[in-house]
């Protein structure tokens, strides 16, 4: 599965995966300052509250006034002070008078329990900016319990005890971290959303220009050796296109000069099959015909019965050299090529090979006018038509095959090409596999040669589609 995954996917998958990380991270260090300011907050609050006490506690009995009453008054003071809550317990039920034992209105009018004071700050009571605090981070922050309750004993006169217990409400200093830690947070976000968009852009040019190189290198290896890269403005990749050009270049000259090896090379061929074609023709011809005229010339009515059958020997092996001389003939060059085309020569070579191989069956199927615009691929296409027929009878096994010859556009400038088709219904082979036989190469080299195309298509057990397809016109004359 890792194999599939493209290397722009991969990159992409890491930058998001890293700023994801970065975004964690962040959250928790947002996190973590954000509990210790809570509880530095808190504790100090819970100390300065304290402080504030013993003054008070030192003020009141130091008064010679109702001491217990001026310093509940003074106590009441700290409402004002964030974060607290505030309870006063005293036993037994009755000090100086006061009564405790029964509800009363405590101060700010809140009704009190049984032995027990409560002064509570507004942000006790409630606050609206904490309803928008995430419920995670309130968790995370909050500071443990025994860091926001203190409690602090007091004795009086008649030697009661003054229970007063503190208790701090982190919820203001929660909601106010969550404000700081929210635009800490988004502060990451905006940045590792540029940083990803930066990076994305990099690496998207890049990959852009990695893209036209593909491109380029499957043209390369499809044959194409006439695309050239763009220049790049990317150092590294300006200097693969300039390299790309130069193998390119490189590879249509030699390409080009391989045509043309390849080109003298059929062209010195065919000459010399011509020539050995017009000598066996010519001398060896001549010579037959004239060695069968002498031998007719000696046979004779008074002559000895063993001399007329050595001259009917004589005339009968004549006559076993004629065919064979134009048989070879006939493969060497095909003189109707010539002199009646390409459209009869071809009649003319598939004739004698249905005359040859009874139990096939061959299709022919010609346009009138691949004649006209052949030129001098003519002689090409009927070496091609030659040899598949020739392997049809050395590996197919097939009991049918079908031959095409028509002409087909295929490109804009509206030039003619020739397209030839030759199939069978034979065992087929596997193309991957190396082959012995140089009939297939000699084809591809004498379509390259023309600036064809040539395509195969087989399978084991399926047949062999050959096509072909040459210009015509001026192109191959």
């Amino acid at each position: 599965m890792h194999e599939s995954l493209s290397l722009r996917f991969r990159l992409n998958l890491m930058i998001v995966l890293t700023m994801l990380a970065i975004l964690g991270l962040g959250t928790l260090f947002a996190v973590h300052n954000a509990r210790r300011s809570v509880a530095e907050e808190i504790d100090s609050t819970v100390n300065l509250a304290l402080q504030l006490i013993e003054v008070s506690l030192s003020e009141g009995r130091n008064s010679t006034d109702d001491s217990l009453g001026n310093w509940f008054s003074q106590l009441n003071r700290l409402d004002k002070t964030r974060h607290l809550r505030i309870q006063v317990r005293q036993t037994p039920d009755r000090v100086d008078g006061r009564t405790f034992g029964q509800p009363q209105a405590g101060p700010k009018g809140e009704s009190q329990g049984r032995g027990e004071h409560s002064l509570t700050d507004s942000a006790a009571r409630g606050n609206p900016r904490t309803s928008k605090v995430p419920g995670w981070f309130a968790w995370a922050v909050k500071p443990d319990s025994s860091s926001i309750v203190a409690e602090k004993r007091v004795e009086t006169d008649g030697k009661d005890v003054i229970s007063i217990l503190i208790e701090a409400n982190p919820e203001d200093e929660i909601a106010e971290a969550w404000n700081e830690a929210l635009g800490f947070l988004t502060l990451i976000a905006v940045l590792a959303v540029t940083i990803y968009a930066l990076v994305h852009i990099t690496v998207g040019r890049a990959f852009r220009c990695v893209g036209v190189i593909l491109d380029g290198l499957e043209d390369i290896e499809r044959g194409d050796y006439g695309r050239r890269l763009p220049s790049f403005s990317l150092p590294e990749f300006a200097r693969i296109s300039r390299a790309f050009n130069h193998m390119a270049s490189t590879l249509e000259k030699a390409r080009d000069e391989n045509r043309a090896l390849t080109q003298q090379s059929l062209a010195i061929q065919e000459e010399e099959r011509r020539y050995l074609a017009q000598e066996l023709h010519d001398e060896l011809g001549q010579s037959l015909s004239a060695i069968k005229v002498m031998a007719a010339s000696l046979r004779k009515r008074d002559s000895r019965p063993q001399d007329n059958e050595a001259i009917e020997c004589i005339m009968g092996v004549c006559d076993r050299l004629f065919g064979v001389v134009r048989g070879m003939m006939r493969r060497l060059r095909p003189l109707m090529l010539d002199e009646l085309g390409l459209i009869a020569s071809l009649e003319d070579l598939i004739e004698s090979w249905r005359s040859r191989n009874p139990g096939v069956s061959l299709h022919f199927d010609c346009e009138d006018d691949v004649d006209e615009l052949a030129g001098a691929g003519k002689i090409h296409l009927f070496r091609i038509v030659q040899e598949c027929l020739t392997n049809v009878v050395k590996h197919a096994e097939a009991d049918g095959v079908w031959i095409e010859l028509r002409l087909k556009e295929m490109d804009t400038r509206s030039r003619s090409w020739i397209q030839l088709k030759i199939s069978d219904n034979g065992c087929g082979f596997d193309p991957n596999q190396p082959r012995r036989g140089f009939g297939l190469i000699g084809i591809r080299e004498r379509v390259a040669s023309l600036g064809g195309q040539f395509s195969l298509n087989t399978r084991s057990g399926e047949g062999v589609s050959l096509e072909v397809c040459v210009p015509c016109g001026e192109a191959s004359r």
